[in-house]
């Protein structure tokens, strides 16, 4: 089981944003050419890491309806556990730096890293 772990006092969510918005190293701007006001109706937008923030900051603050649950309410540390999708979009936060900007840890006991 996964499990969510907000390690600071309180989230830093313009940490977070400014690591979701910095490329990382050796990936090209995917966006050159492209109008955003008028975007082709035959592409599909791919999904970017700021979406994933986005969605992550509205289920900081309604966990419930996000796929995350509270692990204790009594506890100090404030920890969750979740559904595979919210644990797909925290892993790719995970994976750029975004969580660990934010003050956040993915704990996953159960997946092995290599």
């Amino acid at each position: 089981m996964a499990i969510l772990e907000l390690v600071k006092k309180q989230p830093n969510w313009s940490g977070a944003l400014e690591v979701a918005m910095t490329r990382p190293p050796g990936v090209p701007e995917r966006r050159q050419g492209q109008d955003p006001w008028n975007p082709d109706p035959r592409f599909k937008r791919p999904r970017r890491i700021s979406d994933d923030l986005a969605w992550f900051r509205r289920a900081f603050d309604d966990p419930d309806a996000h796929g995350l649950r509270p692990l204790d309410d009594e506890m100090e540390m404030a920890a969750w556990e979740g559904d595979d999708r919210a644990f797909e979009l925290l892993g790719r936060l995970r994976d750029r730096g975004v969580l660990d900007a934010a003050g956040f840890v993915l704990h996953e006991p159960d997946r092995v890293r290599v």
